[in-house]
């Protein structure tokens, strides 16, 4: 009991420094017009991911074996990623590339751990879902963030538009193939967060808006199969579970 309560001190410890590194102590960036950088209404998504956080690190576990085992599983995982994601908000291009990335792949390992624990409540996964989805954006916008600030406009003699319009369309692919893998249709709808985002930052040409509109409505239909698949599983589990 001890160690959980000193990794949910740790846990609390590393959401308020992300918290505050992201608010309070981030570095002043102006980020450039690029096509894959959403409207500014898309910022919303933030508070989401860091109440949905807060609560995670601050809900009472001690009634919920499961939770307790499997904040014990996850160990210092969650403070690394919460940790170098502070450190990302407050350096610029191109450490802010590497820290994110660490802080990205450390979110990788929870997720896996909390989508392969046996007794999970399905609560758990929720808010790293959608921080999940929060960052691979940002791991979507970083590099082309960086080539802008070294003056690149073509790489491999395909300009800004063709790798943009590439990266799009494997967004969405990796989006829906993730949605699926997973059944995890809160990660699909902040996906759909994003696209929409996108879509209404008036830099898309017409190719982009069609693929963004396209991935708005197959993401938003895949998320709907999904939940429903789900709800109708765990209605059909429950007469069993009340049976016995």
């Amino acid at each position: 009991m001890q160690f959980l309560t000193f990794l949910r001190l740790m846990n609390i410890g590393a959401f308020l420094f992300a918290l505050l590194a992201r608010v309070v102590w981030s570095n002043p960036v102006t980020i450039p017009e690029l096509p894959l950088v959403p409207a500014p209404f898309y910022d919303a998504i933030t508070g989401v991911v860091f109440t949905t956080l807060l609560i995670w690190c601050i809900r009472p576990v001690r009634a919920f074996p499961a939770d307790r085992e499997l904040i014990e599983d996850i160990g210092g995982w969650l403070a690394l990623s919460l940790l170098t994601l502070g450190v990302s908000s407050m350096t610029g291009p191109p450490w802010e590339l590497v820290w994110t990335t660490i802080s990205f792949i450390s979110l990788c390992l929870v997720y896996m751990k909390i989508q392969y624990h046996p007794r999970r409540s399905p609560w758990m996964r929720s808010p790293f879902s959608v921080l999940l989805a929060w960052m691979s954006t940002m791991l979507l916008i970083l590099p082309f963030r960086i080539l802008s600030d070294f003056q690149f406009t073509s790489l491999f003699g395909l300009s800004e538009q063709q790798w943009s319009t590439i990266a799009l369309i494997v967004a969405i692919i990796g989006g829906l193939l993730f949605v699926v893998i997973h059944s995890d249709w809160v990660f699909g709808l902040a996906l759909v967060w994003y696209l929409i985002g996108l879509y209404f930052n008036d830099r898309l040409f017409l190719l982009q808006q069609i693929v963004t509109g396209v991935g708005i409505v197959c993401v938003l239909l895949l998320c709907y199969y999904v939940f429903y698949k789900r709800q109708r599983l765990f209605r059909q589990q429950s007469p069993k579970s009340s049976s016995s």
